[in-house]
């Protein structure tokens, strides 16, 4: 067969091949933004209103930002990236829907560029970004730039709940109730609050709570037994501790205060009540009402009585 006969394939005899997705979508990209360029060309062929071209491109003290004057007079801020996407350039007429969709663009970008900026001090929970947003004033671009993000795994409260589980646990050593409670307030569902609790075992929580109980011990040591015990379960509830952790730990600590260390601890409490009561109360009824504050705060009778009896003595000298 001649070559040149083989060349003279009619169109409809050629091979087609089908694009892939990826070339459909940039073929639509590139179609879209070619019609906007044919319609900023029609636009400037039928009107010729130069009060919709641009005069000016004045860059902002913002990096990346810059100023679009149209007929000598400033029409609206654009970013870098709008500029070059769409090659905007001076003696360019801009038809107003083409400027209402830059608008719109520019304010997507910048609350697109917002978010990543807030992202960027640390992981973030989606209801975190979204009440950036909305404090920010792009409530409107929430749901698209949220999206994005997601796609991107940028937001990802699976993970996120989780980092903040073993950041809770390893350096504040707070306890499971008060973690869930925090990640709930954080807008983070049931199911991923749960799921990410099994970065906490037992055995951590065991030992988170020892070591706050033993810290909360040495600071209630002036304080009667019971007193100091009950205030070391106080203690690790309101960090967020259940009471079977709670027992596990008191029934693991010495919390056994030998006869002398408990009226030491006594008489520092003693002392301080008889001193509030001296000033309207003397004789029995001073007797009788430091006696009512110390057994109040889990002092034994027998001590309670020898402060008392002591005291006494001192008065009667």
């Amino acid at each position: 067969m001649n070559p040149s006969e083989d060349n003279s394939r009619r169109p409809d005899q050629l091979i087609r091949l089908e694009p892939n997705q990826k070339q459909q979508d940039h073929t639509f990209k590139l179609d879209k933004t070619k019609q906007l360029e044919q319609a900023i060309e029609a636009n400037s062929r039928e009107t010729g209103d130069k009060r919709n071209m641009i005069t000016s491109i004045q860059a902002q003290k913002r990096p990346g930002r810059y100023n679009i004057y149209l007929g000598e007079e400033y029409a609206f801020p654009v970013d870098e990236e709008l500029i070059i996407k769409y090659m905007l350039h001076k003696g360019m007429v801009l038809s107003p829907a083409f400027q209402e969709e830059l608008k719109v663009e520019d304010v997507s970008r910048k609350a697109y560029q917002r978010a990543l900026n807030y992202l960027s001090y640390g992981l973030r929970s989606e209801k975190e970004v979204r009440d950036d947003l909305k404090e920010k004033e792009f409530e409107e671009q929430a749901d698209e730039v949220i999206e994005r993000l997601k796609e991107q795994r940028l937001i990802d409260d699976l993970e996120y709940a989780k980092s903040y589980v073993r950041t809770s646990a390893n350096l504040n050593r707070k306890g499971p109730s008060v973690i869930q409670n925090e990640l709930f307030r954080r807008g983070i569902d049931k199911l991923s609050i749960e799921e990410a609790m099994f970065e906490y075992s037992y055995e951590d929580q065991f030992d988170n709570a020892y070591i706050l109980a033993e810290k909360a011990w040495k600071k209630a040591r002036q304080k009667s037994q019971r007193e100091a015990v009950q205030k070391v379960k106080q203690h690790l509830m309101q960090k967020g501790f259940n009471m079977d952790i709670i027992q596990e730990v008191i029934n693991e600590m010495d919390t056994d205060k030998s006869e002398d260390e408990e009226f030491e601890a006594l008489a520092i409490q003693g002392e301080k009540a008889w001193k509030r009561y001296s000033r309207k109360s003397s004789g029995y009824e001073l007797v009788q009402k430091t006696k009512s504050s110390l057994f109040q705060k889990g002092y034994p009778s027998e001590l309670i009585k020898r402060f008392t009896d002591m005291k006494e003595e001192e008065n009667a000298e």
